[in-house]
C-alpha cells in the first residue's frame, strides 16, 4: 500500500487500539550510534505507562541493543536478529529460531566463489572476519552505503564497542565459529561490489533455504527461511494475545518489509527508503524530526491515554 502522506495522519491507525509497538532501532528510535532524544523518550514511557506493550525490532542481538535503550525502562521485549529470537524485557530468551551450523554452512558455501565477507550472531554475540569490516568500509567511502548521515557512527560503533565486549568480536574464520555453534541466529556477508551481492543474493533465494535482507548495495542479512521480523512479531503477538490488527511497527531499512504482513500498521520513517515507503501503511516525520514520539503522541493524544 502506498503511504498516506509524509505528515502524521488520524488515518491507518488501529482504530480498536494499539496493544503492541515494535520498534526499530538505527534510523528509527536511535540517533546516530546511541541517541534517544527526549520526545521519543517521553513517547515511549507514555506508551508504556498507558499498558501498550513495546518491543524492540532489531537485526541486533540482544547484547548489541544499546544500554541506553535496555535503561529507559520502557521495553518489554526484544525481537532480535531479524526475528530469530525473542527475549523478555530482562534480557532471558523465550523463543527462538535459528539456523543449525550444518544449514549455515551450506548457505556460507553456496557464495563462496564470490568471496564474500562475513559476520555471524551466535547465542547473542556478534562476530565478523576482518573482510567483512573491509568491505563495509568502502562500501561507506563509496557511496554505497545509504546515506543517512548515522551509517559511519553506527558501523564504527559495531566495532570498536567490541572491546567491551558488546559488539562483535574480530576472527579469523567465521566458518569455524559456526561450525562450533548450537545455533546460529543470524549471518551477514558484505561484498567486494554490488555486482557481487546481486549475485548472491539471487542464488540464497532460488535455493529456498534462506530469507534475505538487502540492506545496501554490498551488504546482505540472511536468516533461515521464514524467519524475519514479520515472523519474529507474529510470535510474540501471539504469546501476548494481541491479534495483527492491534500491532503497529515502526522501521526504515529493507529488513522491516516483512512487517507489512505481519501487523495492522507498519510506518515508515521520513528518512526510510522509498521501497519501504511505498509499502508502509503510513509515513511519519524522520527521525531527526522525532517522528516515532510524534505519531504515538498524536495517536494517543486522540484516544485521550
Amino acid at each position: 500500500m502506498a503511504p498516506h502522506s509524509q505528515e502524521v495522519t488520524s488515518q491507518a491507525r488501529c482504530p480498536d487500539g494499539i496493544g503492541l509497538v515494535l520498534l526499530d532501532l538505527d534510523g528509527t528510535v536511535l540517533r546516530g550510534s546511541s541517541m534517544v532524544s527526549r520526545p521519543v523518550r517521553d513517547a515511549l514511557l507514555r506508551c508504556h505507562n498507558a499498558g501498550i506493550a513495546l518491543a524492540v525490532s532489531s537485526g541486533r542481538p540482544y547484547r548489541m541493543v544499546p544500554r541506553v535503550i535496555r535503561r529507559l525502562g520502557a521495553m518489554d521485549y526484544y525481537v532480535c536478529t531479524n526475528g530469530s529470537a525473542v527475549s523478555d524485557g530482562s534480557g532471558r530468551r523465550i523463543f527462538s529460531q535459528g539456523m543449525t551450523p550444518e544449514l549455515a554452512l551450506k548457505i556460507m558455501g553456496l557464495v563462496a566463489h564470490l568471496q564474500p565477507g562475513w559476520n555471524a550472531f551466535v547465542n547473542d554475540r556478534g562476530y565478523a572476519e576482518f573482510r567483512n569490516h573491509s568491505y563495509m568500509l568502502g562500501a561507506i567511502s563509496s557511496g554505497d552505503m545509504r546515506s543517512s548521515g548515522v551509517s559511519l557512527m553506527v558501523f564504527l560503533r559495531f566495532v570498536l564497542s567490541g572491546l567491551t565486549g558488546t559488539g562483535f568480536r574480530d576472527v579469523l574464520s567465521i566458518r569455524r565459529v559456526v561450525s562450533r555453534a548450537k545455533r546460529v541466529d543470524k549471518l551477514g556477508c558484505s561484498f567486494s561490489s554490488s555486482g557481487r551481492a546481486d549475485e548472491a543474493q539471487r542464488i540464497l533465494l532460488e535455493s529456498g533455504l534462506a530469507e534475505v535482507a538487502r540492506m545496501n548495495a554490498r551488504e546482505l542479512e540472511i536468516t533461515t527461511s521464514g524467519v524475519d521480523k514479520g515472523s519474529g512479531a507474529a510470535w510474540l503477538g501471539r504469546h501476548l494475545g494481541v491479534g495483527k490488527e492491534r500491532m503497529v511497527a515502526f522501521g526504515d531499512g529493507a529488513n522491516d518489509l516483512p512487517l507489512t504482513s505481519a501487523i495492522g500498521c507498519f510506518v515508515a520513517m521520513g528518512n526510510a527508503d522509498k521501497q519501504v515507503k511505498a509499502q508502509a501503511d503510513d509515513v511519519c516525520p524522520a527521525v531527526s524530526d522525532d517522528g516515532v514520539a510524534q505519531w504515538l503522541n498524536a495517536w494517543l493524544d486522540e484516544h485521550d491515554l
